[in-house]
């Protein structure tokens, strides 16, 4: 009895610790590092350049060292595809292409906007993320799509 007591003390710090981590604002955090956001940005505009050339990108490291995909696999190609406007195709290779395709999309504003309306912008999108807790949502939601491309039917 002592024991379960002391278990259910617990409970309500795990409980506060659990939600202060889900509604915790990530994405606004990226984007209020100028730089960051632009290495990003960069980084992205560069892989998805490469392979639009029909150049080679790199390649996923978890598939080439462990041998499945891992979460993000596909991406590069569902969002080329939704940039074509080939909306079933890109849905079809990965899911979450049109997310990742309004996180660019928000990423580029938010990096043209004059520093007085980014504050602005930033502290609406971080008062969303902490009242909604999306990005856990979505970064929640896409591991749970990943589990179902490797381990669903076929």
């Amino acid at each position: 009895m002592i024991l379960s007591l002391r278990m259910d003390a617990g409970a309500p710090k795990i409980r506060i610790a659990l939600k202060r981590m889900w509604f915790t604002p990530v994405f606004a955090v990226v984007l209020a590092q100028r730089r960051d956001a632009a290495i990003l940005l960069g980084v992205g505009a560069l892989h998805m350049g490469l392979n639009l050339l029909g150049l080679p990108g790199w390649q996923c490291p978890i598939k080439a060292t462990l041998g499945f995909p891992c979460p993000g696999c596909g991406l590069t190609l569902a969002l080329i595809a939704l940039l074509r406007g080939q909306w079933r195709v890109a849905l079809a290779t990965h899911a979450f292409a049109p997310v990742f395709l309004i996180a660019i999309l928000v990423m580029i504003g938010m990096s043209l906007l004059p520093e007085v309306q980014r504050q602005r912008a930033l502290s609406w999108l971080s008062g969303i993320e902490q009242r909604t807790g999306i990005t856990a949502w979505i970064l929640v939601s896409l591991l749970v799509y990943w589990g179902l491309r490797l381990f669903g039917p076929s």
